[in-house]
């Protein structure tokens, strides 16, 4: 194989990707228009209280963790700022939100891109989930009792 005929094949390949990756975006940005248009997130989070009390978190860090998991770190993010500016999370809740969405974030987005790279996303997407419940349950019990 020449070196022409290669680079011809990574460029197509790496042409293609782009434009499975753009169209992946546009379509999470969409869904993110239509969640805040419907007000999904907001309905959603009623779901996530058990999770939130287990890990050691008040209900308004519902919000920014569904944002986070659903949307992406970036959304998530921008709402947390938003929270905490408000004054609505404490920083045990800044902390662990933080926390679970480093290891645990953009369930969405991160599924269609590893789907179009080809990977097997079910068994990484629940380790995923099921490393930052621990993580996070385990953070939240050590802080718990040192504040005691």
């Amino acid at each position: 194989m020449s070196f022409i005929t290669a680079a011809s094949t990574v460029l197509k390949s790496s042409f293609l990707l782009v434009g499975q990756l753009a169209l992946i975006i546009t379509a999470v940005m969409i869904m993110v228009e239509f969640f805040q248009e419907y007000h999904i997130l907001d309905k959603l989070t009623a779901l996530m209280s058990p999770f939130t009390r287990l890990l050691g978190m008040t209900g308004e860090a519902n919000l920014p963790l569904m944002a986070g998991l659903l949307l992406g770190i970036g959304y998530g993010g921008a709402i947390i700022l938003d929270s905490t500016r408000q004054g609505k999370l404490s920083s045990q809740d800044i902390y662990l939100v933080n926390l679970f969405l480093v290891l645990c974030h953009s369930l969405i987005e991160d599924t269609l891109i590893w789907a179009a790279l080809g990977a097997i996303v079910v068994p990484i997407q629940i380790g995923r989930f099921i490393l930052a419940l621990g993580v996070c349950y385990l953070v939240a019990k050590f802080v718990s009792r040192f504040k005691k």
